[in-house]
């Protein structure tokens, strides 16, 4: 065997381990659960700033819980501009508004904020390809009112003036979800009825105007 034959299959060799590398990441980014490919250890908070002069902030009391414990998710709004900054009303929410829990009285029309948990790993950048899992809502029965037209929010802080029906009301714009296995609605990943299916887990903040927060925790 000559010498540019012994290159040539050398070259060969070396371009089929190359190409096998590369199918095996892309069957990796496309099929292995997020769930899966996820870090050990994630922040207890996180915040993204808005094009609407706000930033929105979620909290986690703890980013590890056992199966039969929970975790308190505490989202909120907070204005970044130095005067009050007026932001009009939007209905432009990236989740199903009913899917999103609001620590807010349920009769609250035009409350801006909800949270949501998904089972698996995601991310800001990658959060649409969650399903939220289905909460347990209490049943009221609410008068017809009209949610705001805008929101005055106070400088560097999570206050706002809402006016309704010609009514302002002061309203501070947090939320909070103590989530355990007997947050879940009947049926949705309940193995007992007081353990959580083991796995990595995404908190979602969602507000009406198309912002999205994620942060994580592990249930083992």
């Amino acid at each position: 065997m000559d010498s540019d034959e012994v290159t040539y299959q050398k070259n060969v060799r070396n371009m089929s381990v190359v190409l096998a590398a590369i199918i095996l990441t892309i069957f990796a980014a496309l099929f292995v659960p997020p769930y899966f490919a996820s870090p050990n250890v994630f922040p207890t908070s996180v915040s993204v700033a808005t094009p609407f002069g706000f930033s929105l902030n979620l909290a986690l009391n703890s980013t590890s819980i056992s199966p039969a414990g929970g975790v308190l998710l505490t989202g909120w709004l907070n204005s970044t501009e130095s005067s009050v900054n007026n932001v009009t009303a939007s209905v432009s929410w990236a989740f199903p508004q009913a899917s999103l829990w609001s620590g807010a009285d349920r009769c609250t029309a035009g409350w801006p904020l909800g949270i949501g948990v998904m089972q698996g790993h995601y991310t800001q950048d990658n959060y649409t390809l969650g399903v939220l899992l289905p909460l347990e809502q209490p049943l009221v029965s609410c008068p017809v009112t009209a949610p705001p037209q805008f929101f005055l929010l106070y400088p560097h802080s999570s206050e706002a003036i809402a006016v309704i029906g010609g009514n302002p009301f002061r309203w501070v714009l947090n939320d909070s979800l103590p989530f355990n296995s007997l947050s879940l609605a009947p049926g949705a990943l309940r193995s007992t009825v007081s353990d959580l299916p083991p796995g990595v887990y995404t908190a979602v903040l969602a507000d009406e105007w198309g912002d999205v927060l994620t942060a994580n925790f592990r249930v083992a």
